[in-house]
């Protein structure tokens, strides 16, 4: 019976342990080629099997955070060189991102969206302006019990980016905003920032309907630039709280 549970408990794999292999290389202060320990130490280190820890270790070296070196052992790679996808696994297991990194995040974000806005005023279909009018009612209702709008605002914005009918372009904001999902809880606890939000989203929405691209780009810079603005202060008031 212990046996049965202890497969049960391992079988849930890679997500667990990727998480667990993450944190413990972000609590070390692992630096690059940096040797980490082996396979077998860190399944012993997590009470887990071997299997799920070559699992997650394999999962992590196709995402280029870590390099497997024969005769040799597991080595940590530079953080330039790993993939968005590892980006996303690091904020879903929460370790923390520098103020630098999250500034880079926005500042891609923005070139992306700004992009999107401009393609979406001439791609968009009825039914893709069907679609973003239904997900600001939702955001009105949201807001009329002052509830977060996080899920509604993040599907505002990839409902722009599918507008734009790139699909490469969508899965790349799709990796983003997971990326960014941890913070934007945060972000959208304050009716505040939801309330200027759903603003910012109707005027753009209503250029985007009107194929009006001049006027909808400025609009999704602004409303990005605002989002950053308000974003830094949020990081300010949190490192003096500290």
């Amino acid at each position: 019976m212990p046996e049965k549970s202890r497969t049960n408990k391992t079988a849930a794999l890679p997500s667990n342990a990727i998480g667990k292999i993450l944190s413990f290389i972000h609590e070390r202060r692992y630096q690059p080629s940096e040797r980490l320990p082996s396979e077998r130490d860190f399944a012993e280190k997590f009470d887990t099997s071997r299997g799920a820890v070559r699992e997650a270790l394999a999962a992590l070296e196709s995402m280029r955070v870590i390099e497997r070196r024969p005769n040799s052992g597991i080595y940590l790679r530079n953080s330039e060189e790993s993939s968005i996808e590892a980006l996303v696994l690091y904020a879903e297991s929460g370790v923390p991102f520098e103020p630098k990194e999250i500034a880079e995040v926005m500042e891609v974000r923005r070139i992306l969206e700004a992009q999107a806005t401009r393609l979406a005023c001439t791609r968009r279909t009825a039914d893709n302006i069907r679609d973003l009018h239904m997900i600001l009612r939702d955001t009105e209702k949201r807001l009329s019990k002052k509830q977060s709008i996080e899920h509604e605002d993040e599907a505002f914005h990839l409902a722009i980016f599918a507008a734009a009918k790139n699909d490469i372009l969508l899965r790349i904001a799709r990796s983003f905003y997971e990326l960014s999902r941890p913070r934007r809880r945060l972000y959208f606890s304050d009716q505040g920032r939801c309330r200027r939000a759903y603003d910012d989203h109707q005027t753009i929405l209503t250029a985007i309907e009107g194929r009006r691209v001049g006027q909808a780009e400025q609009q999704i810079n602004a409303h990005l630039s605002r989002t950053t603005d308000a974003w830094q202060a949020l990081l300010g008031e949190q490192k003096n709280s500290k």
